[in-house]
């Protein structure tokens, strides 16, 4: 008797004939999940949305009904999904529990698990075939919006490797839409003189990243031999924008994890933000997510000296995200409701008085994930 596959078998099948395809599209600053996940991680629901030509995909879970949330969009790395990151990070745990609503849309590509973003120059297919990866995420903020879901006035993005070059440019292309970005071993893949509107960043890098280098240029890692601009360069188009200080307040955070990695915190200020662009700088990390998985393949150290999903969440809360509680002090961890005093409070500061930064190193410590795999 013929064996014979089942239709969904066979396409499973056919997919996987389809790796040596995928591994030349995905650049080599991908980021993806071995097989084995954290058994708690939270349970995504997939969603479809027509835009153009293209049925698109996004991931999202509502703690609860009730008014609009904050939304912070989250942005995978090329060769992943938005499952995947969502999986790895742990960051929607800490996001819901601080009162946000998340969402990780998916690229594009030709297999379920090896998606890029259209982010300038980068990266795969979503790159070689013109996607319109921004009308995608701008109907996706209107869908979330009118379905009663996320709150339009306080809508945040972050994104990592390619994600994070794909939030950088929404930031330039439709500043109007967010009200912070958050960027993870990424760095502007459109021209540095196209940022011109002011947008609160907060990047984190790798001193070591070997995809795309804290220095700029061409990643040892980087198969597509495509030259990076530098952090610095990144960093110095938002300070402009900003017109935040070009000279930082710096914070140095020891390595009490034991990893060999130690964080650098340069924060610039501007008249009206304390916290206008923070950069974390891994001395000693890699192409990775501080305080996700180790270890990356071919990637470098995974920093345990910072929690990104955390320092990320506290960002967004700074700038007017989470709770009303949490608003009012983002010392606070996400999640926590402060206490009030027993007696009167002391006076409000001056109106133009900077508000202080949280020092990175009270941070709470992530529970140990599962390693990355870079392809």
């Amino acid at each position: 008797m013929t064996n014979r596959l089942h239709p969904r078998r066979l396409a499973a099948f056919l997919l996987s004939r389809l790796l040596p395809v995928r591994l030349l599209l995905a650049t080599a600053c991908t980021l993806a999940l071995v097989s084995a996940l954290p058994a708690q991680a939270v349970d995504l629901s997939l969603k479809t949305l027509r835009v153009g030509n293209l049925s698109r995909t996004y991931f999202s879970e509502r703690s609860g009904v009730g008014e609009a949330q904050p939304l912070i969009i989250a942005l995978h790395a090329s060769g992943s999904s938005g499952s995947i990151l969502a999986r790895a990070t742990g960051l929607t745990e800490i996001a819901e529990a601080a009162g946000y609503m998340i969402a990780y849309p998916n690229g594009t590509g030709l297999a379920i698990d090896a998606r890029t973003w259209n982010s300038g120059g980068c990266c795969g297919y979503a790159q070689m075939h013109q996607v319109d990866d921004v009308a995608f995420l701008r109907a996706l903020i209107d869908k979330l919006v009118s379905e009663g879901l996320a709150d339009r006035e306080r809508v945040y993005l972050v994104g990592v490797s390619n994600g994070g070059m794909m939030a950088y440019r929404m930031a330039v292309e439709a500043p109007q839409l967010f009200k912070a970005v958050a960027v993870v071993s990424g760095v502007l893949d459109v021209p540095a003189d196209t940022v011109k509107a002011a947008m609160p960043v907060l990047h984190i890098h790798g001193s070591d990243d070997p995809f795309i280098p804290f220095m700029g240029g061409i990643g040892k890692q980087e198969v597509s031999q495509l030259p990076r601009i530098s952090v610095a360069k990144t960093i110095e188009a938002w300070v402009k924008a900003d017109g935040a200080d070009p000279k930082p307040a710096i914070n140095d955070i020891a390595d009490t994890a034991g990893d060999g990695t130690t964080i650098r915190q340069y924060t610039y200020h501007s008249p009206s933000d304390a916290q206008a662009v923070v950069l974390y700088e891994v001395k000693g990390g890699g192409h990775a997510w501080p305080g996700g998985a180790a270890p990356i393949i071919n990637g470098g150290k995974t920093s345990q000296n910072l929690d990104a999903s955390r320092t990320i969440v506290s960002f967004f809360n700074a700038h007017g995200g989470g709770t009303s509680e949490q608003a009012q002090d983002d010392s606070l961890p996400p999640g926590a409701t402060p206490i009030k005093p027993a007696t009167a409070p002391a006076p409000a500061a001056p109106v133009n008085a900077p508000k202080p930064v949280a020092p990175a190193a009270t941070l709470p410590t992530a529970p140990p994930r599962k390693p990355f795999i870079t392809r």
